[in-house]
């Protein structure tokens, strides 16, 4: 029968269910007053999101992807204040439509999307906000290996504006609570998996800062694996509070956590959790959370790990084996070749694509951000290796080869296939055991040296700062990109790459990139050069561009300096006032006269 969808949701729509989006990230209201009438993600907008998964047909390159009435879906929720009522909701949603519903409670993105095929069912989503302010919420979820992103979100989208839903005339599904089970069976796979090989290894040295986030969920089972010597950091921190986020990739959040300098002192390696569980950073030396101290490695800097225990140890055994399996040698090829392909984020720096490709003698490609979108490109390729071997499945694939895939977002998703089914999942409870693993099998004892010997850049991170609307943000992102294919396109010695609305310009010894957040009203860019001088000149012509732009669409928000205190804190920048760099600045003019 037809469905009335509510008026305030189809109000915000576009806020909710967002084709450049590949999850639901929106404001929920204030503390002491959530779900106000300026919120977007309110209970009866997540129960339009459960009743709208289970019961559309969703169309994909691959086909029809949806859930049938008396299927089952997974959902798990992170310990904010409102991810409960909004889990609930989503059920409701869901088991209006004749799906069951596991209840798994306070849990990681990891254990939600491992939670799925343990417990058998053909669904998930998980509530969080990651690791963005109190005042916003979100949902990732999906059906099957599919996540629900993008053009998926477009098809919600399309559904609520027109009207066009049919709810089913069916009876309610199930909500069954399965926190006890859920928490079970994931902690019990984990030991299966990591606790006789860290019970023969020194883990002293080894911290984890679950940053009073899903992160608290998983201490007796890291103790558990790594022994009661491990130390664990960040158990009471209120991270609702207001005033500091779960945010790994924040050096001046990380530095607030109680007694994580003190690990550093004494020589620990730290790993930091953000809200969910899904991304982690490696924090070393007692200098790393300086302002320009060396030790805090994010995902271009693990990229670089990665790459090489693929290439040195993990590809090489992948194809040990399949010669065993009497696998024909030009398929053998094929695998190899899929199996080698290290995934560079447009985010990273430039010497990781040279690195690859000049030191490890590796094939790199870039690929666009998004989390779901990086695990559908994982998959495929196991799906690909799996049918070039002769086996039916990727489950069988990986039972007789043992083979992992691991890539890393920019952003700190680690991406590892599941050593029994073959599915890559970003579980960041999962990846320090792995990581740590990886480490061993690379002999690395200490990560400063390994990395002093990697090829050097000068990179700024992903400044990030709010525009005054998301159609300000479009039009002077727009703005930009034009400008800067204009300047590049078919300029010898500079390469393009587009991807979400950003745009990469690659150079020998740099790059620049600029575009926009999909999720929130806020511009992005980097710069990178081989010195000081040359990312300087880069930002300086970044920072024209963009306030030039901001003042022909009327945006007068000034730039973000709390989240990008390097302008004023790091004096080797010398641009303590960036809203006032224009195409008058000797560096902008230095650096037209660098590309010629």
């Amino acid at each position: 029968m037809s469905f009335e969808f509510p008026k305030k949701v189809k109000e915000n729509n576009n806020k909710l269910f967002k084709k450049t989006s590949y999850d639901i990230r929106a404001y929920v209201g204030e503390p002491g007053d959530f779900f106000n009438e300026k919120a977007v993600l309110t209970p009866e907008a997540m129960e339009t999101a459960g009743m709208l998964t289970a019961g559309m047909d969703f169309n994909t390159p691959n086909g029809i992807v949806s859930l049938k009435a008396g299927d089952t879906i997974v959902v798990g929720y992170d310990n904010g204040p409102t991810s409960k009522i909004l889990a609930e909701s989503f059920a409701k949603g869901a088991s209006s439509q004749g799906v069951n519903v596991y209840d798994i409670g306070i849990s990681s993105s990891g254990q939600v999307y491992q939670n799925q095929e343990q417990l058998s069912a053909h669904g998930h989503c998980q509530i969080t906000r990651s690791h963005v302010e109190v005042t916003t919420n979100g949902a990732k979820f999906g059906i099957g290996t599919q996540g629900i992103h993008t053009y998926l979100l477009g098809q919600m989208n399309e559904v609520v504006a027109d009207g066009t839903y049919s709810s089913r005339n069916t009876k309610s599904g199930t909500i069954t609570d399965k926190a006890a089970e859920g928490k079970k069976v994931y902690f019990e796979k984990m030991k299966n998996i990591y606790k006789d090989y860290f019970s023969k290894r020194d883990n002293s040295m080894v911290a984890v800062n679950v940053f009073g986030g899903t992160g608290v969920q998983y201490v007796e089972l890291f103790k558990d694996i790594f022994g009661e010597n491990v130390t664990i950091l960040g158990k009471d921190i209120n991270v609702n509070a207001g005033d500091l986020l779960a945010d790994p990739t924040r050096k001046e959040m990380l530095e607030r956590v109680p007694g994580l300098q003190a690990a550093l002192d004494k020589g620990l390696r730290v790993h930091s959790f953000d809200l969910d569980a899904d991304r982690g950073s490696i924090t070393e030396g007692k200098d790393a959370l300086t302002l320009n101290g060396e030790g805090h490695y994010l995902g271009d800097n693990l990229a670089f790990i990665l790459a090489g225990y693929k290439l040195m140890i993990a590809v090489p055994a992948l194809k040990k084996k399949l010669e065993e399996l009497h696998v024909a040698e030009e398929k053998i090829d094929e695998i190899v070749e899929i199996a080698s392909i290290i995934y560079v984020d447009p985010r990273y720096t430039s010497s990781v694509k040279s690195y690859v490709e000049k030191e490890l003698k590796g094939k790199t490609e870039f690929h666009r951000k998004g989390h779901s979108l990086w695990k559908e490109t994982i998959t495929a390729n196991m799906k690909r290796m799996a049918s070039l071997a002769g086996f039916s499945s990727i489950k069988e694939f990986v039972a007789k080869t043992g083979y992992r895939d691991i890539q890393i977002e920019a952003s700190l998703h680690m991406f590892a296939t599941d050593t029994m089914d073959g599915i890559p999942r970003d579980d960041a409870v999962e990846n320090i055991f792995l990581l740590e693993k990886v480490l061993d099998e690379m002999n690395i004892k200490t990560l400063k040296p390994f990395f002093d010997k990697m090829p050097k850049r000068f990179i700024t991170k992903e400044i990030r700062t709010t525009s005054v609307s998301n159609d300000a943000k479009d039009a002077i992102t727009a703005s930009i990109l034009d400008n800067l294919r204009k300047t590049f396109e078919g300029r010898a010695g500079f390469s393009i790459v587009e991807f979400d609305g950003q745009i990469r310009v690659d150079w020998s010894t740099g790059f620049l990139m600029y575009g926009m957040s999909n999720t929130s009203p806020k511009l992005t860019f980097m710069a990178e050069g081989e010195t000081v001088k040359e990312r300087n000149m880069v930002l300086a012509y970044i920072m024209a561009l963009h306030n030039e732009a901001k003042k022909q669409e009327k945006d007068d928000l000034p730039m973000d300096v709390s989240e990008n205190p390097f302008y004023i804190k790091d004096e080797s920048y010398e641009m303590n006032k960036p809203d006032e760099v224009d195409f008058n600045d000797e560096r902008v003019k230095e650096f037209i006269k660098f590309i010629g």
